[in-house]
């Protein structure tokens, strides 16, 4: 059996190849076995169970944080590999035996935050804003709207049941 290792391939930590043994969590706290310094990790994000022929990942978190092959983890799920985990903006590509590195460089433009282009908030023309604080505040309020999501579909359905109802008796 071939060794097994999660090769970082996207993120602040791109390039560090990590082995994948037992069972592990990923996160951004001091005490995690694999931490990471990616700001929009949970502190005890994912976790990693290595098995014969790949891993088995859970996610520890709110819905929409860990994604499998760009598919949101819902359940725990078996992972083999080629496949990639995301947490936060990192990307771990699980690897087996010498496989050659898949690291993704990148873009110039993001490369640093100073090179980001600003712009300026709505209601605050004196304070512009990084793209990145945009995107992060767009990611907040969309993960916050896919919650209430389920909630409202059934809200809907209800009052279409209900107004059926009312409008059958007449």
């Amino acid at each position: 059996m071939a060794e097994l290792t999660f090769e970082i391939v996207e993120g602040p930590d791109a390039g560090r190849v990590v082995p994948v043994t037992g069972t592990f969590v990923i996160g951004t706290d001091a005490s995690v076995e694999l931490p990471l310094s990616d700001s929009r990790v949970e502190p005890q994000h994912t976790r990693v169970t290595a098995s014969a022929d790949g891993a088995l990942v859970e996610d520890l978190g709110d819905p929409g944080g860990t994604f499998v092959n760009d598919s949101e983890l819902r359940v725990p799920t078996r992972i083999k590999p080629g496949d990639e985990l995301q947490v936060g903006v990192t990307v771990l590509k699980l690897r087996s035996g010498d496989a050659p590195s898949a690291v993704r460089p990148k873009p110039a433009a993001l490369a640093s935050p100073q090179t980001a282009p600003a712009f300026v908030a709505p209601g605050l023309p004196d304070r512009p804003r990084r793209a990145s604080e945009l995107d992060e505040l767009l990611d907040a309020r969309t993960k916050r709207m896919a919650r209430h999501a389920p909630l409202a579909v059934f809200v809907l359905v209800v009052f279409a049941v209900l107004l059926y109802l009312a409008t059958a008796r007449l």
